[in-house]
This record gives structure tokens, sequence and C-alpha cells, in this order.
């Protein structure tokens, strides 16, 4: 069955990411995950534009056309706001926000060639509201959310679907379980669950496209 075109995951993580690699790729879509670490094919530090370009030329050469993007890159920071840096501060920016600018400079003109794509932002619970220890993770969060909102009204005419998705919870996973030791475990998002809610805003109708979605585990789901 011939490919129905490239879906870029930026910031593939175990869990969540290979939860949507099994999602779009059983829906027929070609999936390329991109991470910062060495030793995959795709390896790329999206902080740096030059080295996102090369990326998306590679896509252009070895890869179906583009049809999406989900952009999940993150750097978790919790510290008290007199503890927290200018470095890091911009550094947690960088991961997340200067990442999805890089990407989507990339991803809309080729989207705009051909009258058609997705981007879907992962958001967090700090998209909306910051808690103590949090300022530099919510101020990067509260950008991208302005970001994806900013791309959603200027691109839509050009066919492309943007969408921020508020994750209000954790993502059931084993770093989940290490960085949030005694975390309630039964009330968790499943990655599989997840996955599907943003396969479903992917193949939305230009009729009916979703700008932003919240979702969060219920207790006694599962």
């Amino acid at each position: 069955m011939s490919s129905l075109g490239t879906l870029l995951i930026s910031g593939h993580a175990a869990g969540f990411g290979d939860a949507l690699e099994s999602r779009f790729k059983a829906g027929g879509y070609t999936v390329v995950s991109v991470a910062r670490s060495a030793g995959t094919r795709w390896a790329t530090d999206l902080r740096d534009p030059q080295a996102t370009e090369r990326l998306f030329e590679a896509l252009d050469r070895n890869a179906p056309p583009l049809a999406g993007v989900v952009h999940n890159a993150m750097q978790f920071h919790r510290a008290p706001f007199l503890q927290t840096s200018a470095q890091t501060l911009q550094d947690v920016w960088q991961s997340m926000v200067l990442t999805a600018f890089n990407v989507s400079r990339q991803a809309i003109p080729r989207m705009q060639a051909a009258r058609r794509g997705c981007l879907i932002f992962s958001g967090a619970s700090g998209s909306l509201r910051a808690g103590p220890e949090f300022s530099a993770f919510s101020s990067a969060k509260f950008a991208l959310r302005g970001l994806s909102q900013a791309l959603a009204r200027e691109h839509a005419a050009d066919g492309i679907h943007v969408a921020h998705v508020v994750i209000d919870g954790l993502i059931r996973s084993q770093r989940t379980a290490q960085r949030f030791e005694g975390a309630d475990t039964a009330h968790m998002l499943e990655p599989a669950d997840l996955a599907e809610q943003y396969w479903q805003i992917f193949r939305q109708p230009p009729g009916a496209w979703t700008q932003e979605l919240d979702v969060r585990p219920m207790p006694g789901a599962h």
C-alpha cells in the first residue's frame, strides 16, 4: 500500500511517541521520528535552524511528501523562581518554543505548496495556568500556545490545519514514573488513547477543524 505522506514527530520520546508512531503507521502514513539524541538516523537538534533545514531537505529526498507534524519537544523544569537562572529560562524556552518555530518555518512552505497539511503542538496544564516553581516551564508553554494560535489564524486559508492540545495530566510511561515518583498511577493518560485523539484531529475535514483540545484522565476510567 502506498504511503499517504510523511508524518514528522519532532521531539520523539518513548511512550507517547511510540504510540503516535504506531497509530499513524497503522493509518497509512510514513512516520519519521526526530530526537536530539545521537544514534538514530533522524537525530537533529531542532533548536538549530540550519540543522532543521537540513533535516527537511533530507526528508524531501528520502521520504514521501510531508503530510503533517506533531511537535512534542519538551524540557521539563521545576524550581523556585529565585533558583531559576536566566540561562535555564533560555534553555527551556529554546527546547519548546524555538524548536516549534524552526520546524514550522520549514513545514509551512511545503504544506502551502501542497495546499494541505496539519501541525499539532503538544501543550500541558502549564499552557493555561502557572503554579509555584513553574515559571520557566509555563512561560514557555504559554508562548507555544500563542505561536499555535497565530499560525492557525495566519495559515488556515492555505489549507493548513494548526491545533494545540492541552495535555492536562500525566502520560503513563517509564519516564513519567521516574520523574513523578509517588504520582497516582491509576489516573494517568494512556499513550494509545492520547495518540487516538491526535489521529482524529489530524483527519478532521476543513469544515470542522479543532484549534484547541484539552484532554485529561478521568477518575475510574481504567
